[in-house]
């Protein structure tokens, strides 16, 4: 019986062929292997794939996509907009603020470094992030010296505003740059206020191969709840993961458009941008 993960790749490719209908490659253990290409995989090249996190520990969104780049041999960095500096979390375990994001970042290195990641912090601070349009120059000259291929950056449409003001930065750099690179939205599966709302996928990405990698880098962040949130990425890649026609999968949504940017003399130039010029009829 044909999967829809052999259905979504017959249909991407046009074609229909007695290779759909085929069952997975098993391994020894009988479990099923990940045999779907990675995002950006048809460039035929080694990739630059940048995650964009507002938090030191982001990343744990889509640990096992990135840890199946980094072991394609593509090159993975994972951004970090604010240092760990959670005055909040700083309360709640009595201890200060600069202790309390020393620790996030050391988390955050050795995590990212079991993917096979690199770890880097940039300039805003957690809960006062913010989109204007000096945030906007100077993400997109951040984003544009790592010349990425495949840039995935947080669903904007949550209640966290650190999320949502992450999103927005990556999302404006990918216009600002004429579309150059990929550009993914990754699901928050945490049902609270990181919670993805109308998030409707258009792209998988199989993970069960990296799962044991994703379980201990998860539990790796020592001032967090690693097993109740190990629980809630378990429950959501199964979930998307039946979806998908395997295992397990963490899902994703490809932006598209057949616009193409161009900064306007107006309102202000070199800062704020009016809209796309459509490249074609609509």
């Amino acid at each position: 019986m044909m999967t829809r993960r052999t259905l979504f790749k017959c249909a991407a490719a046009g074609v229909f062929s007695q290779a759909a209908f085929a069952r997975a490659p098993q391994s020894s253990t009988g479990t099923k292997k990940a045999v779907d290409a990675l995002p950006g995989a048809e460039k035929n090249r080694k990739l630059k794939v940048v995650f964009v996190g507002a938090h030191v520990d982001d990343w744990i969104f889509c640990p096992g996509t990135l840890a199946r780049y980094a072991r394609a041999g593509h090159e993975v960095v994972c951004f970090s907009l604010t240092p760990g500096d959670s005055v909040g979390m700083a309360n709640a375990r009595h201890m200060p603020v600069e202790q309390l994001a020393e620790i996030r970042r050391r988390d955050a290195v050795k995590g990212t470094g079991l993917l096979g990641a690199q770890f880097k912090v940039l300039d805003q601070h957690n809960q006062k992030m913010h989109v204007d349009p000096e945030a906007y120059i100077k993400f997109n000259k951040d984003l544009a010296a790592e010349n990425p291929d495949v840039v995935i950056g947080l669903w904007p449409l949550q209640y966290h505003p650190d999320h949502r003001a992450g999103g927005n930065l990556a999302f404006n750099s990918w216009l600002q740059s004429g579309n150059k690179f990929d550009f993914y939205f990754c699901e928050t599966y945490l049902a609270s206020e990181e919670s993805s709302e109308q998030f409707a996928p258009n792209r998988w990405v199989d993970v069960e191969s990296a799962l044991d990698v994703s379980r201990q880098v998860i539990m790796g962040n020592t001032l967090e709840a690693g097993e109740a949130i190990w629980n809630e990425y378990q429950t959501c890649t199964k979930f998307r993961g039946a979806e998908y026609g395997c295992q397990y999968a963490e899902a994703f949504v490809r932006i598209v458009t057949v616009g193409t940017f161009k900064v306007p003399p107006n309102p202000v130039p070199g800062l704020w941008y009016s809209g796309l010029d459509s490249a074609h009829d609509q």
